[in-house]
């Protein structure tokens, strides 16, 4: 089997992941794209009418069919930019907020904010970001609480009972990590 065989993305089942969020986007493109097509028909509409075309030499027709495309870009290009801006800011916005959340969760900070605006997109992952952030302050809570309630049977002289301790915090974690006393 070759390189590119192996390498080979699955087949694609589903174009329509999030249809919310796709449709979301798409609307408002296709809103662009038809508002530009009518600026365009009509500016073809309020083109000089023939008599005027045939008297204009064959320069003069492709200067101002150049004028003409040049506005329309300008037009489309414009439209398209605001409206794009427009949209990937609710996308921008939850992405920077959400990162931000991580990295503070890599700092152990588990308190960074996760709320989004009313109309941005991301919500479930940001959601899913913030139910992340309380299970591992729960765990790290747990997990400081148990050490501190070993530390004390330790200072007690109570092996047994902070080997039990020890354990439950290593629970899950292989038994080959879990101290031995």
């Amino acid at each position: 089997m070759s390189d590119r065989q192996r390498r080979k993305a699955p087949k694609r089942e589903r174009y329509l992941i999030d249809p919310r969020l796709q449709l979301a986007l798409a609307v408002p493109l296709v809103g662009i794209v038809t508002g530009v097509a009518l600026a365009w028909a009509v500016a073809i509409y309020v083109l000089p009418g023939e008599d005027v075309l045939r008297t204009m030499t064959a320069e003069e027709t492709r200067a101002l069919f150049l004028r003409a495309s040049l506005v329309y870009y300008a037009i489309a290009t414009a439209a398209v930019t605001a409206v794009a801006v427009f949209l990937s800011h609710r996308i921008a916005g939850p992405v920077f907020v959400i990162e931000r959340a991580l990295r503070g969760l890599e700092r152990g900070d588990y308190e960074q904010r996760l709320s989004l605006r009313t109309r941005d997109y991301l919500k479930p992952l940001a959601t899913s970001v913030a139910e992340l952030c309380d299970s591992l302050r729960e765990r790290e809570e747990r997990r400081q609480r148990l050490v501190k309630q070993a530390a004390v049977r330790l200072e007690a002289s109570d092996l047994a009972g902070a080997r039990e301790l020890l354990a439950e915090l290593f629970a899950g974690e292989e038994a080959s990590e879990v101290p031995r006393g």
